[in-house]
Parts: C-alpha cells; sequence; structure tokens
C-alpha cells in the first residue's frame, strides 16, 4: 500500500509541535495509506520516485486509469480539413488547437497512452494505439500533453478531427488506459510530501487515544486544537492540487 510520504516524515511533523508520536507503527502507516489516497481521489493526481532511494511507503512508478470515458467537444458546422456532409444530424470535431479537437483528462501528468479506442460510426471500436493506421505525436493522429504553466500537471488529449470524421453520436466516443504521476526524480515535489505528512500527523494526534492534552507555553492545549492546527498547515501546502 502506497503513500507520499514516510513514517519519518510524520514523526518529524509531530516533534515540531512537541509530540513523539505513537509507539505504534502502524497507527502513521495506516493513517498515511489513507490521507495519501484521499488527495490522489481528490486531485486526480499520482506522485512516485523512480529511484526508490530510502522509500518504504513512497511509490516507484505511475499509476494507471482504466476505461476513462470522454466525450468529444462537437460543432454542426465542418471544422479544418472536414468534408461537410449534409446528413441531417451530423455534427463534427469541434477544433481548439489547429486541427486538433482537445479533450480535457480527469488526471494530471499523464505520461502515456496505453490504448485509445475510438467508435466508428458503424459502432465498432478501433483501438488507435494498436492500429498501424493511426499514429501517435504531434503532426499525427493523436498526442497528449500537459498544459499548466504553475507545474499542476493537467493534462489534455488532442485528436486530428480529420482522423475521426462526422459523427451523431459523440457521447463517450473514445474509451482510454493511461498511466499517469510524477517523478520525484524529474521533478521534486517536497509540498505534496510535506503537506502529506501534516494532515496525516493531525489524524495521528486524534486516533492515538492515549493523547490527552498538549502543554503549550505552559498551558494545555486540548488534541482536537493541535489536530486542527497540523491539518490546516497541512492543506495549505496541497491546496493548489485541489
Amino acid at each position: 500500500m502506497d503513500g507520499y510520504c514516510e513514517p519519518e516524515d510524520v514523526r518529524t511533523a509531530l516533534q515540531e509541535t512537541s509530540l513523539s508520536g505513537p509507539t505504534n507503527e502502524s497507527i502513521i502507516t495506516d493513517d498515511i495509506v489513507a490521507i495519501s489516497d484521499w488527495l490522489r481521489k481528490q486531485s486526480g493526481r499520482h506522485w512516485y520516485d523512480s529511484t526508490g532511494a530510502d522509500a518504504d511507503r513512497v511509490p516507484t512508478g505511475p499509476e494507471t486509469a482504466t476505461t476513462v470515458r470522454l466525450d468529444v467537444p462537437n460543432s454542426p458546422h465542418a471544422q479544418r480539413d472536414q468534408i461537410h456532409r449534409h446528413n441531417r444530424g451530423v455534427r463534427y470535431p469541434l477544433t481548439s488547437d489547429g486541427p486538433y479537437a482537445r479533450l480535457s483528462l480527469p488526471h494530471a501528468f499523464v505520461e502515456s497512452i496505453d490504448t485509445l479506442e475510438i467508435r466508428d460510426r458503424s459502432g465498432d471500436v478501433t483501438d488507435w494505439v494498436a492500429s498501424s493506421d493511426y499514429q501517435e505525436g504531434r503532426g499525427e493522429d493523436y498526442y497528449v500533453q500537459e498544459e499548466d504553466k504553475e507545474g499542476h500537471g493537467r493534462s489534455y488529449l488532442y485528436l486530428r478531427a480529420a482522423s475521426i470524421g462526422a459523427r451523431r453520436d459523440w457521447e463517450g466516443l473514445v474509451t482510454a488506459d493511461y498511466a499517469y504521476g510524477l517523478d520525484y526524480d524529474d521533478e521534486p515535489w517536497d509540498d505534496v510530501q510535506r503537506g502529506v505528512a501534516l494532515l496525516t500527523a493531525a489524524q495521528v494526534v486524534v486516533d492515538d487515544d492515549v493523547l490527552a492534552a498538549i502543554p503549550d507555553d505552559g498551558q494545555l492545549i486540548g488534541v482536537d486544537t493541535q489536530a486542527q492546527r497540523l491539518a490546516d498547515r497541512g492543506e495549505r501546502y496541497l491546496e493548489p492540487y485541489l
């Protein structure tokens, strides 16, 4: 089971608030997994470290998204390189970047397309990745690109409009499997690691029922208050991805 920080990161976050943390290691590891799973689902992002250096919990490879169904934006008017058809109800891919239709992917940091099944006019399905009739790359039939100036990894699938052609039904026209994730070796994601550690520390404080109150400058601060402080700090690190 994977997580986006190590138990030692959580212990460091607890020590910063004068806590030593629970003696039961499973409390920390279970909460790391739970917080990381929540973050992955909420953000549509995955982080990993392909080097695997000193990592027991951090994943070492990308995540896989399967059977992702996508609608293709469309228009009643023929676009670039499209042959106009006069059939009632026929529509065309709506292009937004030269001859390509752009589809927003629900996951960020998309690395590669494994399958790209496109439904044709007869209802049959062709996997553009497996078929020699279609090519991947700029200027070809399809390609994937990250388009995020802020570095948050939003990814898009581009399909050449002429390769799709005119259709009547555009809902769920595309079904894709792909790998996604940001490798620490390519771009460090210390902010995510820190945020997950702080949120996990907050959960550990709540889960460890041995703690009743935490001293702070001679006063006693309730567990819930200290947990909220840790959670607030963690959320600030992760806010850009949520």
